[in-house]
């Protein structure tokens, strides 16, 4: 059975923990039922996000709007930018720019954001929530930033399952393994075991759907932007 419906996931939820939606760990605290499952799958789901990222593939990429640069190199080290409110993580890297024309062609480079504040030229960098240009840089008027988006908020109003669909069941392995840590008097150590065993397959499984090519991954070399020292 593929996972398409919000209610299966939620019943995969229950089936992994080895609970049900009456048990009194739920609602303890006055919470309702579904918001502490529902939040379970959001955390659950945009940790497996970051694995199946982490595992090279390319999903939930999108461009933002033009953006808009406030502050000045003097007042502020460096003009920036807040980031879109679903932002993942860039699309980019220090051999390809996540900041793009108009066109696609890329601008600037990255360059790691403990250093960004002491950089200088047509950088950028993310730091606390920001997009920062490096001081001295100087950008086209139009600017987009290539990034990952996150996954919805799961509620019952979700239509919409944006992830894999072989690598689905990454999603309610990471929610099982966040809700363990949580007092669960019915999971015990050996269902604290069964779980971390079945996250532990499901990013087995999830690591074949995120590669989709037969190309093995390799490592690429340090781009050199000049040859003068």
């Amino acid at each position: 059975m593929e996972l398409t419906a919000v209610s299966q996931f939620v019943a995969g939820f229950f089936r992994l923990l080895g609970s049900e939606a009456s048990d009194d760990a739920l609602v303890a605290h006055g919470e309702a039922v579904d918001d502490v499952v529902y939040g379970f799958l959001t955390r659950g789901c945009r940790s497996a996000q970051r694995t199946m990222l982490k595992l090279g593939y390319q999903g939930w990429r999108k461009r933002s709007a033009a953006l808009a640069w406030s502050g000045t190199d003097d007042a502020d080290g460096g003009r920036y930018s807040a980031l879109p409110s679903d932002f993942l993580r860039t699309c980019g890297s220090k051999r390809m720019s996540a900041l793009r024309e108009a066109d696609g062609d890329g601008w600037g480079q990255e360059v790691d954001a403990g250093e960004g504040e002491q950089a200088k030229g047509n950088g950028y960098y993310v730091l606390g929530g920001t997009l920062w240009l490096c001081r001295r840089a100087s950008p086209p008027a139009t600017l987009f930033l290539a990034y990952h988006y996150t996954h919805p908020l799961w509620s019952a109003a979700l239509t919409t399952v944006d992830f894999p669909v072989d690598a689905r069941s990454l999603i309610i392995a990471e929610a099982a393994n966040v809700a363990k840590e949580e007092n669960w008097e019915v999971i015990g150590p050996e269902g604290a075991q069964k779980i971390e065993r079945n996250l532990m397959r499901a990013k087995e499984e999830a690591r074949d759907v995120a590669r989709a090519t037969k190309s093995p991954r390799t490592l690429k070399k340090t781009l050199r932007m000049g040859s003068r020292y």
